[in-house]
C-alpha cells in the first residue's frame, strides 16, 4: 500500500487530486527487471501445460503461484477423498498388471478383466491407509468407495471395446517426461529453445500410451483420462489462446523424446472415467443402455482413421470425435471433427510449438501483472485463490478480451507460421 507523503496545508488539495488521478488509472501493470528475472529463471526454465495455461489465463497469477509460490491458507477440515486420483491409481495398476502377464485390455476376456480390476481395487483400499481408514470411519464412505469401483468396471469394459475395436493396443501407463520424479517409467527431455539462449524444459506426465506398428514403423496414440465427460472436452478456442495446450504438447513430447516406443505420435485423446446419465425417453432406454458412454475427445492425423475405428460411419465413430462421409470419407464435418489431414495435422502442432515459445518468452521477459483473461462467459478470475492479493476490479480494471476462434482458425495459424 502506497502512503502518501504529509501534506502541507498549501499543497494539500494538489496532492489529494494527483492521488485521486492515479487511483482512478491504475490499471494493475507490472514488470521484473531484467536482472531479478536473471536470478529467478536463469538459462533453464522449467514448464507444463499447466504453468504456461496458467501464465496464458492471467501473468499475475503464474507469479503469484510459480514464483512467490503463495497458497491458499490451510483450513482444519476433513480432506475428501480425491475420486479423479483414486480412478488413475486403479486404472493405472490394472495396465502395469495386465503388461506384466503380456496381456492388455484387448486380450483378455471381460469376465477375467473384472477379477483383475477387483483385485486391484481390493489391494488399493487395503494397502493404502486413508483410503482404508476413510471406508471404516462409515457406511456412506463405504459406499463411495464402492459406486466408485462399479464406475470403473463400466469405464474398463468400455476402454477395452474401444482398443479391440481398432489396432492400437497400450503399451506403457503413467509414463513422465522431463523431471516428473513420481513416474516409474520417462520418455526422457523435452526441450523447446527460447530468445537470448535460454531452454524451455517441458515436463509432464502421460496416463496411457498405445501403439500401433503400420507400415513397418510405430505409431502412437496418447490418451488422457478425465474424471468427468465435460473435463474431457477438447477445447479449441482454449487451444488457441494457449489456455489449454495439455494434448498437443504431449504429442511433441513423444515426437521429440518417446522413440524407445514409437517413430511417431499420431493423435491424442482425452477420456471420460465416468458417465453422467442422459435423460431419455422410456422407449428409447434400450437403445441408450447399448451406447458407449464414453467417447474419446481430441485430435489426430485422418490417416490413421481406419486404426482407431474402422466401423465409423455418416453419425460419427462411437468411439472417437470423427465422422465419415460420402464425400469427404473420415474428414466429414471437417471444422468440427478431430481428424486433420496430414498437413494440418503437422499445422497444429508447430502453432502449439510457436505459442509455447512465445508464452515462455513473456515469461522470461518479466511479464507479471494482472490482466485475466474472458472468453464468452469464461474468465480466470473464477474460482482463482489469488483474488485477495491482486485487487483486480472488474469496474476499475478490464479484462483481457478473447475472440473464440475453433479448430480452422488454429490450422490456418499454423500453416502461416
Amino acid at each position: 500500500i502506497r502512503r502518501p507523503p504529509r501534506s502541507t496545508p498549501s499543497n494539500s488539495s494538489a496532492a489529494s487530486d494527483v492521488y485521486k488521478r492515479q487511483a482512478l488509472t491504475y490499471d494493475n501493470r507490472a514488470s521484473l527487471t531484467p536482472g531479478v528475472v536473471a536470478e529467478l529463471f536463469g538459462p533453464r526454465l522449467k514448464g507444463s501445460a499447466t504453468r504456461l495455461g496458467t501464465f496464458a489465463a492471467c501473468p499475475y497469477k503464474h507469479f503469484a503461484r510459480y514464483t512467490l509460490e503463495l497458497k491458499p491458507r490451510r483450513e482444519f477440515k476433513l480432506e475428501p477423498l480425491d475420486l479423479g486420483r483414486f480412478y488413475h491409481e486403479v486404472l493405472d495398476a490394472l495396465h502395469k498388471r495386465l503388461a506384466a502377464d503380456g496381456q492388455n485390455f484387448a486380450t483378455v476376456a471381460d469376465e477375467r478383466l473384472m477379477e483383475l480390476l477387483r483385485e486391484e481395487i481390493a489391494d488399493l483400499t487395503a494397502g493404502n491407509t486413508f483410503m482404508a481408514h476413510f471406508i471404516a470411519r462409515s457406511d456412506h464412505n463405504a459406499f463411495v468407495i464402492s459406486s466408485a469401483a462399479e464406475v470403473l468396471e463400466d469405464c474398463v469394459r468400455e476402454i477395452a471395446q474401444m482398443v479391440r475395436a481398432g489396432a492400437f493396443r497400450p503399451v506403457v501407463s503413467e509414463v513422465g517426461f522431463g523431471d516428473v520424479r513420481e513416474a516409474e517409467q520417462n520418455l526422457g527431455t523435452f526441450e523447446l529453445a527460447l530468445p537470448g539462449g535460454r531452454v524451455l524444459v517441458v515436463n509432464g506426465k502421460i496416463d496411457r500410451l498405445d501403439v500401433a506398428e503400420i507400415g513397418g514403423k510405430k505409431a502412437a496414440l496418447i490418451f488422457d483420462y478425465k474424471r468427468t465427460r465435460s473435463a474431457a472436452h477438447f477445447d479449441w478456442p482454449k487451444l488457441y489462446h494457449g489456455l489449454d495446450m495439455q494434448l498437443p504438447l504431449y504429442v511433441l513430447a513423444v515426437c521429440d523424446a518417446g522413440a524407445s516406443y514409437a517413430d511417431r505420435a499420431v493423435g491424442a485423446f482425452c477420456m471420460p472415467i465416468e458417465h453422467s446419465p442422459e435423460s431419455v425417453s422410456f422407449e428409447g432406454l434400450a437403445k441408450q443402455a447399448d451406447r458407449f458412454g464414453r467417447k474419446a475427445n481430441g485430435f489426430f492425423d485422418g490417416e490413421y482413421s481406419q486404426q482407431l475405428d474402422p466401423q465409423a460411419g455418416a453419425y460419427w465413430s462411437q468411439f472417437y470425435n470423427f465422422t465419415v462421409t460420402k464425400g469427404d470419407v473420415q474428414y466429414g464435418r471437417y471444422a468440427t471433427s478431430g481428424a486433420l489431414r496430414p498437413g494440418d495435422f503437422k499445422a497444429v502442432l508447430q502453432y502449439v510449438r510457436d505459442k509455447v515459445t512465445a508464452l515462455a518468452g513473456e515469461m522470461v521477459a518479466g511479464r507479471v501483472d494482472v490482466h485475466p483473461y474472458r472468453l464468452a462467459r469464461q474468465a480466470a478470475c473464477a474460482h482463482c485463490d489469488y483474488r485477495a492479493v491482486c485487487r483486480f476490479d472488474w469496474q476499475v480494471n478490464e479484462y483481457r478480451i478473447l475472440e473464440s476462434k475453433g479448430k480452422l482458425d488454429v490450422v490456418g495459424e499454423g500453416l502461416r507460421q
